[in-house]
């Protein structure tokens, strides 16, 4: 299958419901919920109820994505992601702390929570099959769940062929879309907008 290309061109219309997922607010069910879950479950391959550097990086790798290895703040994009939902400083994301990151990022309206775990997070959920893309298939069962049959049909009809997206292309296309939208500034809630980027070198 062709992967869909994230520049040049307008993503199909099956992908730009994803995207329109991404711009409303992520929305779930009791059973997104589990699926949330088993997110948690997989990433946590040390099985001790916590996100750590190591097991984040792993997870991000399988599925196609080379993490940056050191970003604006002189420490890694892995090591942001968890310093952004990281509550208790230390330097790992609990359950509680990936639930509480998931909540405030789908019901965020301004822009302002950190959402590098959460995109994972979001990607990882219509990844059904796990094998590191968005399939025309998952889409489609995204679409059925979330618009019902009539727009599914709709979207299939105008958009017949079968595409893919990664993980980089599913980034590309939310940042995108998060950088038309609100500007960042001083969140309340969680880590995001301008603060500073303390040192977390050491953490364990």
């Amino acid at each position: 299958m062709a992967a869909v290309s994230v520049k040049g061109m307008e993503p199909p219309p099956a992908h730009s419901l994803i995207l329109e997922e991404i711009s409303k607010g992520f929305t779930t069910s009791e059973q997104d919920n589990k699926v949330l879950q088993r997110i948690f479950e997989r990433i946590d391959f040390k099985k001790d109820n916590k996100i750590d550097r190591e097991e984040l990086e792993h997870v991000l790798k399988s599925l196609g994505y080379d993490p940056v290895k050191v970003n604006q703040y002189g420490i890694s994009e892995v090591e942001q992601m968890i310093w952004e939902v990281d509550e208790d400083g230390d330097g790992c994301v609990n359950a509680e702390e990936f639930n509480l990151m998931f909540d405030r990022g789908r019901n965020d309206k301004t822009g302002h929570e950190p959402k590098k775990l959460f995109n994972l997070c979001q990607f990882m959920c219509l990844d059904r099959d796990g094998d590191g893309s968005i399939s025309s298939e998952e889409c489609m069962e995204m679409i059925m769940h979330r618009f019902g049959r009539e727009r599914l049909d709709e979207v299939f009809r105008n958009d017949p062929s079968e595409r893919e997206i990664t993980l980089s292309d599913f980034l590309a296309q939310v940042n995108r879309s998060h950088h038309s939208g609100p500007k960042e500034s001083g969140a309340k809630g969680g880590r995001g907008g301008s603060a500073k980027m303390p040192s977390i070198k050491g953490r364990r």
